[in-house]
């Protein structure tokens, strides 16, 4: 037992674990620091069609209340290319007709439309959102309809059907009138010029009358419409593109991209090693050739595997298979010469320190779960800079659908720019012709 203990691999794989704990805390819990806070800046479109009075209160209230970047969009089409494009997060819809649906006491109509080819976090937010939003505007609208001017609107037709009603009542009096002044003047009788203003007169008169006696029940009948009128709202949310309610579908694209990116950082660790060992053999750039040709033998393989057994779990058409597969090349060959170049820099096992916060942190500005307007600014950084990310947002693509917005010509650049810095660190730092200890840990030689 003590020689155990007088191992210094021992005290190592205690240290290990403590580093791994360090690194995962480090490096993946600082990505939350702007939660709640931060889904304030996920933009919400709101398009109003209507142009009524009232609608264009209820835009100017949620925009003032809703604490989210509140824009607005002069067309359908074009609030659907920021939300397909995840330049927003949800469009609140005023439909045309609302203001006439609330003055005739009829539900008006909202329409919310949501893009569910997004993370976890963002689709509970725009699902949280559509509900504030409605009970919102049921209470603008209430308010709404109790100002003097739809009160008096409701008056204005609760008269007329009243003095509808009254018209018998209305002749019948008019008639009285007359014979009462015929009475005292028959003469008028013979004068139809003055009898017919006479008739006039008496036609306004009893209008008068009954505007006098009827106004307090007019009044009465148009406070309480309005009162009643406190619709409501009418919802219809419509999916640009759509998740089915298993869980499974929204994890997918991260953990797939999670764990290609592990697989190949792994692989691109065990080449490096070869490849320190093997270019004292076979040469410097024979040896460069045969790790870049046997990594891009496994990042061609290695998506067969994997999709086929996901296809498994998760239903998805064949064409979304071949998109997903290519989407699982381009994004393999990124994460392989990224992790490769690291690798090559820090020689070898040295370059685990700095690989996996970077992979955990990549993890955590995906997109998966974080929407990336919610996350901080050096997480923020690595979304759009580093690999995962663009991966696991090309994965919702091809899964669900949405815009390309940039991530395939990120990856490009990625594989590009690692691939001249894995060529620079290959020239530059390995021209050694003696072995070293990291070297040693994969032996090659000429019988291999």
């Amino acid at each position: 037992m003590k020689k155990w203990f007088k191992h210094p691999l021992a005290y190592v794989a205690i240290i290990l674990a403590m580093v791994c704990g360090l690194i995962f805390v480090l490096a993946a819990v600082p990505g939350f620091n702007k939660l709640p806070s931060g889904t304030q800046n996920l933009r919400v479109v709101v398009l109003d069609q209507d142009q009524s009075s009232v609608s264009k209160n209820i835009a100017t209230h949620l925009e003032n209340k809703l604490p989210f970047k509140m824009v607005t969009a002069t067309s359908l089409a074009n609030a659907k290319r920021q939300l397909n494009t995840r330049q927003a997060a949800l469009i609140i819809q005023i439909d045309k007709g609302f203001y006439q649906r609330v003055t005739r006491g009829q539900a008006p109509k909202l329409t919310y439309t949501v893009n569910q080819s997004n993370g976890l976090l963002q689709n509970m937010v725009t699902k949280n959102v559509t509900t504030q939003v409605t009970t919102q505007v049921t209470t603008q609208v209430a308010s709404q309809l109790t100002t003097a001017k739809v009160t008096q609107m409701l008056a204005q037709s609760a008269g007329k059907a009243l003095m509808q009603k009254q018209q018998a009542v209305a002749k019948q009096q008019v008639k009285q009138q007359l014979q009462a002044s015929l009475a005292k003047s028959p003469q008028l009788a013979q004068q139809p010029a003055q009898l017919k203003k006479l008739q006039q007169q008496a036609i306004a008169r009893v209008k008068r009358q009954q505007q006098q006696r009827l106004m307090p029940q007019v009044k009465k009948q148009a406070a309480a419409t309005a009162a009643t009128l406190t619709g409501q709202v009418a919802t219809t949310t419509t999916k640009l593109h759509a998740l089915p309610t298993n869980y499974q579908y929204q994890f997918a694209p991260m953990f797939l991209n999670l764990g290609a990116y592990l697989g190949i950082m792994l692989m691109s660790l065990v080449l490096t090693l070869m490849f320190m060992s093997a270019r004292h053999v076979i040469g410097k750039w024979s040896a460069l050739l045969a790790v870049q040709l046997n990594g891009f033998i496994g990042v061609l393989v290695a998506p067969l595997v994997t999709l086929g057994t996901l296809r498994c779990l998760i239903s998805f058409s064949s064409s979304a298979f071949w998109q997903l597969f290519g989407v699982q090349v381009l994004f393999g060959l990124a994460v392989f010469e990224f992790t490769l170049a690291i690798a090559f820099l820090c020689g070898g096992l040295p370059s685990m320190i700095l690989q996996l916060p970077l992979l955990v942190s990549q993890v955590v500005a995906s997109g998966a779960i974080i929407p990336r307007p919610a996350l901080n600014g050096f997480y923020r950084w690595l979304s759009t800079h580093t690999p995962m990310p663009q991966g696991v947002y090309s994965t919702f693509n091809a899964l669900y659908g949405g815009a390309n917005s940039g991530y395939t010509s990120a990856l490009w650049w990625l594989i590009s720019l690692s691939l001249l810095a894995v060529i620079l660190i290959g020239w530059l730092g390995y021209r050694s012709t003696k072995t070293n200890p990291l070297s040693r840990l994969v032996p090659f030689t000429a019988g291999n």
